[in-house]
């Protein structure tokens, strides 16, 4: 496993896995809880949220704490924003959808950060050799991988509100009812 984490960033991988499960919660979901409920004015209910971010960024969480890389946030977060603009662009969501604290939050943080550490300790975990117990969690890590694409899958085709038009003047989301002017204001118009 490498030794040259990034600063600050790599703290978390130092300390067993333990610790980096734990930093990992820290930043999804429970930084998205704070900054949805702080700025946003909203609590985050599961059932609401993309499966994604409901199920499959614990579980990445999971994942960096059991398998305990600057090219991983690079490649991480161009990820995020190439996802941003073709979410844009295919009007999944409205500029102020795509403004919204929890969004940025989860673009270039939640990408990065988790990406950097499942990458630093996912290849470090992949790389060990053993017996059975080894081989055990290179599965799960493996398997919770698999569940959060599927989640990901899962929410393409199951719009949901995602992230409220924010305004920034005001610091706050933007009044109900919304317009449905994005395929994810329609299916939380729909949903009720």
């Amino acid at each position: 496993m490498s030794t040259g984490y990034l600063p600050v960033l790599g703290a978390a991988l130092r300390h067993g896995p333990w610790i980096a499960g734990l930093c990992a919660f820290a930043v999804t979901p429970g930084a998205l809880i704070v900054i949805a409920r702080l700025l946003e004015r909203r609590w985050l209910v599961p059932r609401e949220q993309f499966a994604a971010v409901a199920y499959g960024d614990p579980l990445l969480a999971v994942a960096t704490g059991l398998a305990v890389g600057v090219v991983a946030v690079a490649v991480t977060l161009l990820f995020g924003l190439a996802q941003w603009r073709d979410e844009l662009r295919r009007g999944y969501y409205t500029r102020a959808q795509a403004v919204a604290p929890t969004k940025i939050w989860h673009q270039l943080v939640v990408y990065p950060v988790l990406g950097y550490w499942l990458w630093t300790a996912g290849i470090g975990g992949l790389s060990v050799t053993g017996g059975a117990a080894v081989w055990a969690g290179k599965a799960l890590l493996l398997a919770l991988l698999g569940v959060w694409a599927a989640t990901n899958v899962y929410d393409r085709r199951h719009p949901k509100l995602g992230h409220p038009p924010f305004d920034w003047r005001r610091v706050r989301p933007w009044p109900r009812p919304w317009a449905a002017e994005s395929q994810t204001l329609l299916a939380a118009a729909e949903a009720g």
